[in-house]
């Protein structure tokens, strides 16, 4: 499922494409936006992600609000690219010079853009890790809240914490904040405490930033002299089971965790005093 990153570059792709530009065709073939093909013409004056959902907000007061799940997928092609596919096209939008289309997506309302907080999604998630409002004290008191006797393992996949985090993710802020699934919010220390929210905050920005890698890079070219070597690594932690921390050099480990997988380095994440 993508998470909070992909999905907003997912949003940035859709802005970019549609945004100021003359809608010359549109279908809509979900139920749940099926009276929209009556319109004469669509305009659409925003497009945001909200956690790991897609907002289209249209110039008539509607917000078509999709989430991708696992198998939704936004494309973007020619307007006379011929698609062969054996996925279900849901929403298409033409202009000139690009068809952008949501294929086989199945959770896709519509709502007065003024009641988007009423959609049964946004109205149970805490706060968006990549809005710039999202700030690390924010983050900490939202910790400290609804998070404070749970494991970090299911904190950082509650959307209702932190909105827009997810496995790759929950190891990445662990690996950074040399911390362990298995701790609490509420046997951290101050220090802990403020390390992992600042780590939530900036592995999710740098994965967004970078197209999904989670490295530090200043970290590899301080260290290795030459980042481009490491061009193709992605993470520090996730994926990794069996290879070498590029820390300490400790092998990485991967856990399963009600059914998830947690990759950790036993040396840099063991537990502090």
């Amino acid at each position: 499922m993508p998470e909070g990153p992909e999905t907003h570059r997912m949003a940035d792709r859709i802005h970019k494409a549609l945004i100021g530009k003359e809608i010359l065709k549109f279908k809509f073939q979900h139920e749940s936006v099926l009276e929209l093909n009556h319109l004469e013409k669509i305009s659409i004056i925003d497009v945001l992600s909200i956690g790991k959902a897609v907002v289209i907000r249209l110039g008539n007061g509607l917000s078509i609000i999709s989430h991708n799940q696992l198998y939704g997928k936004w494309t973007f092609n020619r307007p006379k690219t011929i698609i062969r596919s054996n996925r279900q096209l849901r929403i298409e939008f033409l202009t000139k010079s690009i068809a952008v289309r949501l294929w086989s997506a199945t959770d896709i309302k519509l709502f007065l853009t003024k009641d988007e907080s009423k959609h049964p999604y946004i109205k149970k998630i805490g706060p968006d890790v990549l809005e710039e409002t999202t700030s690390i004290d924010c983050i900490i008191q939202t910790l400290k809240g609804k998070a404070f006797n749970r494991s970090l393992s299911s904190v950082l996949l509650d959307q209702s914490v932190i909105s827009g985090l997810g496995n790759y993710l929950r190891s990445e802020i662990l690996f950074f904040a040399s911390l362990i699934h298995t701790q609490k919010v509420s046997n951290l220390s101050q220090h802990q405490l403020i390390e992992l929210a600042k780590h939530i905050k900036e592995v999710s920005v740098r994965a967004y930033l970078q197209k999904g890698k989670t490295i530090d890079l200043n970290y590899f070219e301080k260290e290795f002299g030459n980042k481009e070597n490491f061009r193709r690594v992605r993470h520090m932690v996730f994926s990794r089971e069996g290879l070498p921390c590029f820390i300490c050099g400790n092998l990485i480990l991967k856990q399963i965790v009600s059914a998830r997988r947690i990759f950790l380095c036993p040396c840099c994440q063991s537990l502090k005093e």
